[in-house]
């Protein structure tokens, strides 16, 4: 068994990128999830709480938004160019 130690650093933002669309396997869409905070509400499955996107590979500069939480207060303009209103 192995074990995976990392320092926690203080951040603004966490996310997860997948270079292959999980929901559709579809290899030319990159699906990504942003949270605010360190990321515990990602990695811990909570419903409703991400902010996630799809977008083809070709073509980064138009997302498309998939789900949001308005609670949240996610403002990501400066980390990945998307901000919601």
């Amino acid at each position: 068994m192995a074990v995976l130690v990392q320092e926690i650093i203080n951040v603004d933002y966490a996310f997860v990128i997948h270079t292959t669309n999980p929901s559709s396997g579809d290899s030319s869409e990159i699906y990504a999830e942003v949270v605010k905070g360190l990321g515990e509400t990602l990695v811990g499955a909570y419903p409703g709480r991400a902010l996630s996107f799809i977008s083809k590979k070709n073509a980064l500069d138009s997302p498309q938004v998939m789900h949001y939480s308005a609670k949240s207060g996610i403002r990501v303009t400066d980390h990945v160019g998307i901000e919601l209103h």
